[in-house]
């Protein structure tokens, strides 16, 4: 099998591709000045010699060096805390990375030449890329997949850390207290091209992490995920500024500044994040989640969660429908290959699709009998009242189309303005099938729910009708990975979907929703 045609592979593509896509507004602005800005800075030092000064001072170099070895071993003790109590592998394996950032870069300053009568050695020089690379790896195991190594670790995380401290240390010690052994007057053989290769490799591996918690930021804006692209994008840029850049030019200091940027940062973000949860770690919650569902669902402020169960308490028959409409609906976006945005617009539209019904009165919306002209205007008001109440907060912006149009049809028999086809927000349009998904399989004051296969069936059958086919087919083949929709169904498809009415039937004055008619009661 080819490498383009490996499923890891095509996995790794899907998801590097959504972590740098779609970039807008702060997206945008974070991915300037955390990797754009800093690399074009040390293009233009090497290019431009004027600008590329000699300042050479030892004990400055100390100084600096001191202090991103402090802010990687303040993130490393505060993620140790709660690695040791969660016995999870990503914030031990974190923990790891920034104690080799922290320990190793410790060595690096105190076997600064000129301080102490110190010679010069090459261990000067090896430190940071090994700090460099170690930290890339600890980061990279962090945020993949489960495998035996994250397994190992995350069942002995005490044994794990305090093996990692000590090795370090041990290294460490030995190597100031002896910078010229292990070959610390000489270059090893063939390490020129090794480190070359070591630090190509460090560089291409921080760019994917930080497109990784870059996607998770933006998924659940978490101040976590934040500090972690940080550093993993900043010490991407350190690594090439350290190749290329000249010793004791600006060129060759900037690799120092931007890794106690980015290391400051990772440490302003789990610390604010830990007082403001009062626990380190729930703070550090979100390393170990790997799920778009769940970091988007940690992001939601309190406020909404407060706002649907207003909803919720209204009819009892709707408790949970919008967490689980939620969920599906990201999935689908999920499997439709939208960006991070688009998708926290996706869910957070859909856990608020249906705020607006706190104005329908209860008496339509637990009525049994045939709604009249007069209860379907009030219902058909609900994504209008609702849209209205979103509108107000501007962090809720992306999540309007939802909100307003969840009950527009692909053929322009929905409401409440008759779109059609693609003017349907695709956004929406997802959530439409989540939504009638979830609300044909609960049961509801009007009507039991229905089995699963009839309300497959159903969706199935109104693709290009009611539903967008492109959301739908995206929809099927979700369900058929969890084994709900098998092959063998797929022919019965047009006799299925002829079934008895969906929803509350309306007064002879509206047409009743017949056949793959419209699901609105039921949704």
């Amino acid at each position: 099998m080819g490498l383009k045609a490996h499923p890891r592979w095509e996995r790794a593509v899907r998801a590097l591709r959504r972590g740098l896509r779609g970039a807008r507004g702060r997206g945008a602005v974070v991915l300037a000045s955390l990797l754009l800005f800093p690399l074009g800075i040390t293009l233009i030092l090497r290019t431009v010699p004027t600008l590329d000064p000699i300042f050479e001072s030892p004990r400055f170099h100390i100084v600096v060096v001191s202090a991103i070895a402090l802010c990687a071993l303040i993130v490393a003790l505060l993620t140790a805390i709660s690695a040791a109590k969660a016995r999870e592998a990503a914030p031990v394996l974190l923990a790891m990375g920034c104690l080799a950032i922290g320990l190793l870069m410790f060595a690096h300053g105190m076997t600064t030449p000129g301080i102490g009568g110190r010679g010069f050695s090459f261990w000067v020089i090896r430190f940071p890329v090994l700090a460099l690379a170690g930290f890339a790896a600890c980061l990279a195991l962090a945020a993949a997949p489960e495998r035996a190594t994250k397994r190992l670790v995350g069942r002995f995380p005490r044994g794990s850390l305090l093996g990692a401290a000590a090795l370090l240390s041990a290294f460490s010690v030995v190597l100031i207290a002896r910078p010229h052994a292990l070959s610390g007057l000489r270059p090893i053989p063939g390490e020129e091209a090794a480190r070359w290769v070591l630090i190509a490799g460090t560089t291409v591996t921080l760019l994917g992490v930080g497109a990784v918690h870059w996607h998770r930021w933006r998924l659940g804006r978490d101040r976590v995920q934040l500090g972690l692209m940080s550093a993993a994008w900043l010490s991407a840029n350190a690594a090439v500024a350290l190749e290329v850049g000249h010793l004791w030019r600006v060129s060759w200091w900037d690799y120092h500044v931007y890794l106690l940027a980015g290391f400051a940062a990772a440490a302003w973000s789990v610390t604010t994040q830990s007082r403001q949860t009062r626990s380190v770690r729930e703070a550090l919650a979100t390393v170990s989640i790997r799920d778009p569902i769940q970091l988007v669902s940690r992001g939601h402020p309190e406020a909404l969660d407060a706002l649907v169960g207003a909803v919720e308490a209204k009819d009892s028959h709707m408790r949970g429908h919008a967490a689980r409409v939620a969920e599906v609906a990201m999935r689908i976006g999920l499997r439709m290959d939208m960006g991070a945005d688009e998708l926290r617009g996706l869910a957070q539209g859909a856990f608020l699709h249906d705020i607006g019904k706190i104005g329908v009165p209860d008496d339509v919306l637990h009525k049994r009998d045939r709604l009249t002209r007069e209860d379907w205007t009030r219902i058909e008001q609900h994504p209008v009242i609702g849209g209205e109440m979103a509108g107000r907060a501007p962090s809720l912006h992306d999540s309007l189309a939802v909100i307003r149009h969840h009950h527009e049809r692909w053929d322009g028999s929905g409401y409440p303005d008759r779109l059609t086809g693609d003017e349907i927000p695709i956004a929406a349009r997802i959530a439409t099938v989540a939504d009638v998904w979830d609300a044909l399989t609960s049961d509801r004051s009007y009507r039991p729910a229905w089995p699963a296969d009839r309300a497959l069936a159903y969706i199935a059958g109104a693709a290009g009708h009611l539903f967008d086919p492109v959301a739908v087919e995206a929809f099927l083949d979700l369900l058929a990975e969890r084994g709900l929709w098998p092959d063998r169904l797929r022919p019965d498809v047009d006799a299925l979907a002829s079934m008895a009415e969906a929803c509350h039937p309306r007064t002879n004055g509206h047409a009743a929703s017949v056949a793959v008619g419209k699901p609105e009661r039921s949704a």
